[in-house]
């Protein structure tokens, strides 16, 4: 049994407290003078500096096929995306949180192999670490959220003549000058750290697998989806007469993705409230007028209020009525507190899709044998998402699980798995189409002055399927909802369905679930009853165990109903009361 650290009290910006429980760090955060005070310390540069610097010496990877080159794991969650606060924001209103940095640095480890290092500092990091057979650099420090917050500290140590365990990892370095550092983000804390490794192993350059630093900083956030308020209302009379698609698509140009890299995706009707350097009542009049916007210009009656900075689906507040100020009111004045610009995009009542079940279950008829106790059917949203992987749109989309806004889980489809669900093919392929936009964005000629030219290596971005009403009638839209351009959770799954082909597992389709583990559940528990569970020419996977808290699991299927619901029996296995194998 794993064992998070000791209860504490948090507190938030706003004077709230929260006990911090079963978590496997601390609450410890560092603001934004803590991390220009390491720059200067480590680099003697202000925090400007050090991103010109990383431009120009650590440079993204592009992974060839048939090449493979040694990996340094270094997954953390980022400030960028407010894990912190989300996971506070959760456990002040009562619900569970997912100890996000946790499980980022816990399901890293399935990316690696023997001939990678891995760093880290969690119980189940470390367990995932001794499962796979990835050699580890246990940092130690439990006291801080942020994993680089702690590795600048320790190399604050370092360069006090301390005996760290940093030592290891230049070591390391410094003897496979090819190595690839695999991130999850290249945020300014990475940028020192991988600076400062630079000058301590004396080699010229780092390679990556994340995206430049300013793809990183600049665009791994929803804020340039839609036009601000301000802008929309700039717009001509004339722009107001138009039929509701055109309009849309006339407000989409003037947005920060169109004016800076010229960037046209479809898109949902929705506007962008500034929050930097705007007081709590022009912030809630924004989010009033985006409104009354969404209501004069469309018709439409709901929305949702989504932050620019976070994932996971943290923070949004969905299904809000239009006409209901006083709601959308003490809604805005709650997301001011946090400090990152929102959104207020129109709400969409999703197709939806059958997937899972027992015909398509492990020991079902479908798959061999009967098998009592499998998940029956579920008609869940169509949410797809479209991956870009070594600066390429990579093969398939896949279907997002949710609960609520927290994703659960993808499913792997092509054109005709997608279309064996019934689902429309041109839906399909807009999205397709879409995600070749974006790769193409970030190699035009306006990415060049924009400083992002090259940098976009990996990321998704997520897609609503569905209808708005209003003036759009019952017409079937897509429209990028989310881009989440750093690592993500659906790597996971692409990882699974490559080692699937390695081990020659037929099956093309496949499907990751994340679940609650109990309190008591290990990931070698999972992984054996993965295995126990594997029928013949299938392959079944655990990726990472966080008890209490997040775990994902794995499974192969002749068709995309049978890889999800072999995923979901073995989820059911897992969250069953009884004795662990």
């Amino acid at each position: 049994m794993l064992s998070p650290v000791a209860a504490s009290v948090c507190s938030a910006r706003d004077g709230a407290e929260a006990r911090w429980e079963g978590f496997f760090t601390g609450h410890r955060v560092w603001d934004g003078t803590r991390v220009a005070e390491s720059a200067k310390r480590l680099l003697g540069m202000d925090t400007a500096a050090v991103a010109r610097a990383a431009g120009e010496v650590v440079r993204p990877y592009r992974a060839q096929p048939g090449r493979t080159a040694p990996s340094l794991l270094l997954h953390t969650t980022t400030p960028l995306l407010k894990a912190f606060d989300g996971d506070l924001a959760a456990l002040l209103s009562g619900q569970e949180p997912h100890d996000v940095t946790t499980y980022v640095e816990a399901r890293s480890v399935y990316l690696g192999t023997p001939d990678d290092l891995t760093l880290g500092r969690t119980a189940p990091w470390a367990e995932a670490a001794a499962l796979r057979g990835v050699p580890a650099v246990d940092i130690g420090d439990l006291d801080h959220y942020y994993l680089t917050h702690a590795l600048l500290l320790m190399a604050e140590a370092h360069e006090e003549r301390a005996d760290t365990p940093l030592r290891h990892v230049i070591d390391w370095l410094r003897d496979r000058p090819d190595a690839v550092v695999r991130l999850y983000a290249l945020d300014v804390e990475t940028q020192i750290f991988l600076l400062w490794l630079l000058r301590r192993t004396g080699l010229a350059e780092l390679a990556t697998d994340a995206n430049s630093p300013a793809v990183a900083t600049e665009w791994n956030r929803k804020n340039h989806i839609h036009p601000t308020v301000a802008a929309a209302r700039a717009m001509p009379a004339a722009a107001l007469e138009l039929p509701p698609e055109e309009l849309l698509a006339a407000e989409q140009l003037l947005g920060r993705a169109h004016q800076r890299l010229g960037l046209t995706v479809p898109v949902l009707p929705g506007y962008t409230i500034a929050r930097s350097g705007v007081d709590r009542d022009a912030f809630v009049a924004g989010v009033l007028d985006a409104a009354a916007l969404l209501r004069t210009r469309y018709g439409l009656s709901r929305a949702a209020l989504k932050p620019a900075d976070a994932g996971d689906g943290a923070r949004i507040v969905g299904n809000l009525d239009l006409a209901d100020t006083g709601r959308l009111a003490a809604e805005a004045r709650t997301a001011h507190a946090v400090g990152d610009d929102h959104l207020l995009e129109a709400w969409a009542t999703f197709l939806t899709v059958s997937l899972g079940g027992e015909e398509d279950a492990p020991g079902s008829p479908a798959a061999g044998s009967p098998g009592p106790g499998s998940p029956s059917a579920r008609r869940v949203p169509v949410v797809p998402s479209g991956h870009i992987r070594n600066g390429q749109v990579a093969e398939g989309l896949t279907l997002q699980m949710l609960d609520g806004y927290s994703w659960r889980g993808n499913d792997y489809v092509d054109e005709a798995g997608w279309a064996a669900l019934g689902l429309p093919r041109d839906a399909y392929r807009t999205v397709r189409a879409a995600l070749e936009a974006v790769r193409a964005a970030f190699q035009g000629p306006e990415s060049i002055a924009d400083g992002s030219h090259g940098g976009l290596v990996t990321g998704g971005i997520d897609f609503a399927v569905g209808r708005l009403g209003g003036a759009f009638g019952d017409r079937l839209l897509v429209g990028a909802i989310d881009f989440n351009l750093s690592a993500h959770g659906a790597e996971s799954l692409r990882t699974f369905r490559d080692r699937a082909r390695e081990q020659g597992i037929d099956e093309p389709y496949a499907a990751t679930r994340v679940f609650l583990p109990p309190a008591d559940r290990t990931l070698h528990q999972m992984a054996a009853t993965a295995r126990s569970m594997a029928v013949p020419g299938a392959l079944l996977e655990a990726v990472a165990c966080v008890p209490r808290r997040w775990g994902m699991v794995a499974a192969t299927g002749a068709g995309p109903a049978v890889a999800a619901a072999r995923a979901e029996a073995l989820v059911a296995a897992l969250t069953a009361p009884g004795p662990r194998p």
